[in-house]
């Protein structure tokens, strides 16, 4: 179950891996797109569905730390009711910037952040999303001031700094055709490594930034499926994510290859879950 409608990454990811994920089982995998509710609808099915190990869900860090710690209506406890199997791949998000700045590198950026508190703008998918905390976490590691200005989704956002209604943003993916078509410009990217999609855009760590973002995608079960049903679904992934063909397509996505343990899965949620709910209780992340 993809809980996010057809043609978006999530999606694309899925049938990537979902292809492979049915040679290393020996059937068919069908994926089922199921939107809506931020996630609920589709990871609801997986709750209401045989404990068997015959349905898995997608989940991001929307579903599985910044709704829960956000939303007083979304009603799934992640870590109580879904077991994880594995993250398939780290996502990344790049800053961007408008052109018309005259900005090159980080370091010009925060200087001029630094000289102008509060005044510059940046925009977000909406408060309260991963977007949202990163970009507070960012401004701390640069010491710098900055306006949140939430929108609905990525395009308005990116199409604002584009036209210079909004001066900086960190953008996934959806970004690259604004980077590549010199709308915007690309600062550094929030990953490890280079992009193999913007290669020639630095790593945050290259601007001498210690900041890599937590973005993911990743895949669980209902709390209840037997172990061992676990443990086979974990190694078919991990198998389906390491063969040559698929670590070729989602590296030139920009997307690195996880394939990590559960345990570690769930490391990487209750760090995420404790980091982003501090942000909130000292009032760093504001949700109106």
């Amino acid at each position: 179950i993809v809980p996010y409608p057809a043609g978006g990454l999530t999606d694309i990811v899925s049938r990537l891996v979902g292809e492979e994920l049915g040679r290393a089982l020996g059937t068919s995998i069908v994926v089922d797109n199921r939107a809506g509710a931020g996630g609920q609808i589709g990871l609801q099915a997986l709750l209401q569905a045989p404990r068997d190990g015959y349905t898995i869900a997608l989940v991001v860090p929307a579903t599985m730390v910044t709704l829960p710690l956000t939303n007083p209506a979304y009603q799934i406890k992640p870590l109580e009711q879904f077991e994880p199997l594995t993250i398939a791949v780290d996502t990344f998000l790049a800053l961007v910037v408008d052109k018309k700045m005259g900005i090159q590198t980080v370091q010009q950026f925060a200087e001029h952040a630094r000289k102008n508190p509060g005044k510059l703008n940046y925009g977000t998918p909406g408060a309260g999303t991963s977007f949202h905390f990163n970009n507070v976490i960012l401004a701390q590691k640069l010491g710098i001031q900055a306006q949140h200005v939430p929108y609905t989704g990525e395009v308005q956002m990116l199409n604002d700094i584009a036209g210079g209604q909004l001066q900086y943003a960190l953008a996934s993916n959806a970004g690259k055709t604004y980077i590549d078509n010199g709308q915007v410009t690309a600062l550094a990217v929030t990953t490890n490594q280079r992009v193999s999609s913007l290669p020639h855009v630095p790593t945050f760590k290259e601007a001498g930034v210690d900041f890599v973002s937590d973005g993911w995608v990743g895949y669980v079960a209902a709390k209840g499926t037997p172990a061992p049903v676990l443990a086979k679904l974990h190694s078919a992934l991990v198998r389906a994510l390491n063969a040559p063909a698929v670590q070729q397509k989602l590296n030139d996505m920009g997307y690195q290859v996880v394939g990590n343990t559960p345990e570690q899965f769930r490391k990487t949620v209750q760090h995420s879950s404790q980091r982003y709910g501090e942000l909130l209780g000292t009032g760093a992340v504001k949700l109106q």
